[in-house]
């Protein structure tokens, strides 16, 4: 039986995060969560907020699903940091080295991306940013 298409997407994109050189120079990899956690102690990814969306009568193949990743950098330069991460994480999940991704009884045919920032004003050493990630995803028999 293959996982759900978030939780795979969540595993897919986790792993490709920290396999990254770039990416863990700006996050360590133990601060990228599937969950949210305090954001004091430096760089935090948090993937969630996924929804899937099942094929209907007129796409018999193909599932859609979406996460979310917050990034969430603290200190002084944290809204520069914050854009910093955002940007690695779309170079990382985007071109095409990575397609497709293939593992726990799914193929991730397609991945689109928008990046979304704001600082939190009450906060000022506190900058968050949002990547919200859209697949297109096949279940396959494993």
């Amino acid at each position: 039986m293959s996982l759900d298409p978030v939780l795979c997407l969540t595993k897919k994109v986790r792993q490709r995060l920290i396999s990254s050189p770039d990416f863990i120079a700006l996050c360590p990899a133990e601060r990228v969560l599937d969950s949210f956690t305090e954001t004091g102690a430096g760089p935090l990814v948090a993937i969630g907020n996924g929804d899937a969306v099942p094929p209907d009568h007129y796409e018999v193949w193909h599932h859609r699903a979406y996460i979310d990743l917050d990034v969430w950098t603290r200190g002084e330069g944290s809204a520069v940091l914050c854009r910093r991460i955002t940007h690695t994480i779309t170079k990382v999940l985007s071109g095409v080295a990575w397609a497709p991704w293939k593992g726990d009884g799914w193929i991730v045919h397609g991945l689109s991306m928008s990046v979304t920032s704001d600082r939190d004003t009450t906060e000022a050493d506190l900058a968050h940013g949002v990547v919200s990630l859209d697949a297109i995803m096949q279940e396959v028999a494993q």
